[in-house]
């Protein structure tokens, strides 16, 4: 049985995505639920909805969730809150580096509760911080509970709970200090 998993396994992870993420993780995911629906009664499916992914490059983009682009042509441009900052993490202050491209970015609906809809992060580890706030996301968190978690200072994960300004107040997303 052991064999006929193993090869199952590798059939699902050769197939076209047909839509769905060309990622390693995502088609072991869908191997094992599958092995575990052929094999061990289950009926759990793959859910390819809000899977986070990062572009591992000298600055690192890491992504979960819908774009801003994504969530206004699904819901309108006036259900849509998209919060932002330009942040500086504490290793570009050290090494004195240049942190101009370190942008957060979180969209959600613009009703309360105002459900997070995708989380967007170019900066240092990336994919440390959309793979933390992904669970999050998958579990329908919403922007009051983000903004009521506590960061870990100096985390650059931090700068996702500390996310107030909003595109649509036209206020300058600059970070200039610790708060």
């Amino acid at each position: 049985m052991q064999t006929v998993a193993g090869a199952l396994l590798s059939l699902v992870t050769r197939q076209p995505s047909e839509g769905r993420p060309e990622l390693t993780p995502t088609a072991i995911m869908a191997g094992r639920l599958l092995v575990q629906r052929l094999f061990r009664g289950s009926s759990d499916l793959m859910d390819y909805d809000n899977v986070p992914t990062t572009v591992f490059t000298p600055l690192e983009y890491g992504c979960v969730g819908l774009s801003e682009e994504e969530a206004v042509a699904r819901h309108g441009q006036e259900h849509v809150e998209v919060y932002h900052a330009h942040y500086k993490p504490l290793e570009f202050t050290v090494a004195g580096r240049d942190a101009s491209q370190c942008y957060v970015k979180m969209v959600c609906l613009r009703e309360p509760p105002q459900l997070v809809l995708g989380l967007h992060f170019l900066g240092p580890n990336a994919g440390e911080v959309t793979q933390g706030f992904a669970l999050g996301i998958k579990c329908g968190a919403s922007y009051a509970q983000v903004m009521r978690t506590v960061g870990i200072h100096p985390t650059c994960s931090e700068e996702v709970v500390k996310l107030r300004i909003s595109k649509r107040s036209g206020l300058d997303p600059t970070v200039t200090g610790c708060g």
